[in-house]
């Protein structure tokens, strides 16, 4: 039997499945969802730190908004972006921050001796390693983006919604910050395994030239069906989905 489509709360723009034809394209880029591509980049440049899309000055409106400073958060891939030290120097010290990166864990590790509130874990973002509601919030920036970049991508983003949606708490937020538009990245968040309600906040910057660039935060809330949705639909989501990417 197909899977029932839950009612959507922010309707995608066009097909998904546009974006499935792109991303077969797309096959010549550094691939992102490789974790050797990430141990090599970290090994080669280990004194370099990076902010993927936004740093924690342009997110501050969004992360006081919604996250207060007694929350627990995970930082889901965290890569060596400032963002955890610069949230942890603004008052919020409960931060979990996890990579598949060995490399990277090791080197943030060290650089943030001054932070013993801070924990730092190598881990896939597949298969966590928390308990279940164990956090207030989870904040991904640009780690969705590199997963779309890496062999299977809808299947493991899948895979990575329903851990995310398992370790919040029911009313917890996820914050995907992403340069990808509603009509690539809405849907993933809608698949029936979920109950996220969405809100979408749109970040325009300009060059010196003029040239405007859009960076976009997904807010979604996890709702009280999360739970019962990923019993009911998930493994048939997976099965579908492997189907479509064979």
């Amino acid at each position: 039997p197909q899977t029932p489509n839950p009612k959507p709360r922010f309707k995608p723009i066009v097909n998904p499945n546009i974006w499935l034809n792109f991303s077969a394209k797309i096959n010549n880029m550094q691939d992102y969802g490789d974790p050797e591509y990430w141990e090599k980049r970290y090994r080669e440049k280990p004194e370099r730190t990076f902010d993927w899309l936004e740093d924690h000055e342009s997110l501050t409106p969004l992360l006081e908004k919604f996250i207060r400073k007694d929350h627990r958060i995970l930082m889901r891939g965290c890569g060596n972006a400032e963002l955890s030290e610069r949230m942890y120097n603004a008052g919020y010290t409960n931060i979990y921050n996890m990579d598949i990166s060995k490399i990277v864990i090791s080197q943030m590790m060290e650089r943030n001796l001054d932070k013993p509130e801070m924990k730092w874990e190598v881990m896939d973002a597949r298969e966590l390693k928390y308990e279940d509601e164990f956090f207030d919030c989870v904040i991904d920036k640009s780690t969705l983006d590199a997963i779309l970049c890496g062999s299977y991508s809808h299947y493991n983003v899948a895979k990575v919604t329903n851990e995310v949606s398992r370790v919040l708490k029911n009313g917890g937020i996820y914050f995907v910050i992403t340069y990808g538009r509603p009509m690539t990245r809405v849907f993933h968040l809608q698949r029936p395994h979920l109950d996220f309600t969405i809100s979408l906040f749109v970040m325009r910057t300009k060059s010196e030239l003029g040239d405007a660039t859009e960076h976009y935060c997904y807010v979604a809330t996890k709702g009280s069906k999360a739970k019962q949705n990923s019993k009911e639909y998930f493994q048939q989501v997976l099965d579908e989905l492997m189907i479509q990417q064979e």
